[in-house]
């Protein structure tokens, strides 16, 4: 699993990166993130939302093996 730090995070959150999955709560979880940065958001917002990705891919990492498997590409 990449680290929480790298810049993949980032580009997921924000739509730069499209991740496609089959996953309902991975999906739901993406398009709020997405959504909310559709506009400017207030310092730390960003980070505190890669974080709460992150945190995401760790809780379900063997539901979310075929999207790992994509980001770490």
């Amino acid at each position: 699993m990449l680290d929480k730090s790298n810049r993949k995070w980032k580009d997921i959150v924000t739509g730069k990166l499209e991740l496609k999955t089959d996953n309902f709560g991975l999906q739901m979880f993406l398009k709020r993130a997405v959504t909310r940065f559709a506009t400017a958001q207030p310092p730390g917002e960003l980070e505190k939302t890669v974080a709460e990705l992150h945190g995401f891919f760790v809780k379900y990492e063997r539901v979310l093996a075929k999207e790992i498997a994509i980001i770490s590409k």
